[in-house]
């Protein structure tokens, strides 16, 4: 994404035309739209990283102002793999035109850890992928069972739900069988493999499954705050924590949690800032965004809180 500039004049230059960049590319992000979203080009990336170091330090301010950028940035499930080398999920390692829940709080997350534009891929790595290895195994597919712990592990958060619940915190435990998801694998579940041949597919489909059986059940234990408790203190959860919906344990669901996102505190009040299953990234009242699980058969119990940690040691 860098590119060395040298020479006095030539760096005053560049400098003048990243400023007149960066200025009309903010001056649409609030107005941006599913159908009008543009994704921000590398030079932009670098720019809005920069501005978001010297606006704001604290990493809070600067998780709710680049987020604000990706306003309007269409859902897409499992946008995100492994590269053109990925075994078995060939999407991109980077995209910044569509997300899901999950991908979007990641990029996210990696922008506002990043230095600079070079440490935005090295973060985004370490967030996704256990010890920043690339692979399908490694990444951090479960929330409650990869993603929550081994960012905590990593250093990247912290869960500040307790802080947050107070005397009203609760807990919910789930076996999770790693197994018996990647026993469900089919061929659909293969992406990046259009010109392979469908024997040499199935016996792919065949490999992934088997990885999967070494793997051991895990019981987790979540804490969360209680969806009552959440609408009448919400004024309680610093803005730019990460929120992950916890549902009741159903046998069916392979994770409690079932949603990623941000709380934004703005003037009017809570917020939910996610991606939204199959519209885009969005702001929402918390209130109102809560309201709309009332009648959901998978009871949603409450949220989990992890606030983005900045240390110099990543």
């Amino acid at each position: 994404m860098k590119t060395a500039v040298s020479g006095v004049f030539v760096g005053m230059k560049n400098q003048f035309r990243l400023l007149i960049a960066f200025l009309a590319f903010t001056q649409n992000i609030k107005a941006q739209s599913v159908s009008s979203f543009t994704g921000p080009t590398d030079q932009e990336i670098a720019i809005l990283i920069k501005e978001a170091r010297r606006k704001a330090p604290d990493i809070s301010k600067r998780i709710e102002l680049i987020s604000e950028r990706f306003l309007g940035m269409p859902y897409k499930l499992g946008p995100l793999g492994e590269g053109p080398k990925g075994e078995y999920d060939r999407d991109p390692l980077i995209r910044f035109d569509c997300a899901d829940c999950t991908t979007f709080v990641e990029t996210i997350m990696a922008l506002a850890l990043a230095e600079n534009d070079g440490g935005f891929a090295d973060s985004l790595n370490k967030i996704r992928y256990r010890n920043g290895v690339i692979s399908y195994v490694t990444r951090n597919h479960f929330t409650s069972a990869d993603w929550i712990p081994a960012n905590i592990e990593a250093g990247f958060i912290k869960d500040t739900t307790a802080q947050v619940a107070a005397n009203e915190l609760q807990r919910v435990e789930k076996t999770i069988s790693k197994k018996n998801w990647y026993d469900a694998k089919k061929l659909d579940d293969l992406s990046g493999f259009d010109n392979l041949s469908l024997g040499k597919k199935e016996s792919l489909v065949k490999k992934w499954r088997k990885q999967g059986r070494r793997m051991k059940d895990e019981k987790i234990s979540a804490p969360y705050v209680p969806t009552a408790f959440l609408i009448t203190n919400a004024d309680k959860i610093p803005s730019g924590s990460i929120f992950n919906l916890i549902r009741e344990d159903q046998p069916d669901k392979p994770d409690l949690v079932s949603h990623q996102g941000f709380i934004i505190q703005r003037p009017k009040g809570t917020y939910v800032r996610h991606a939204a299953w199959g519209k885009a990234v969005e702001d929402v009242p918390l209130a109102e965004y809560l309201k709309k699980y009332e009648t959901s058969s998978w009871k949603l119990l409450g949220m989990n809180l992890n606030a983005v940690v900045e240390s110099e040691s990543k």
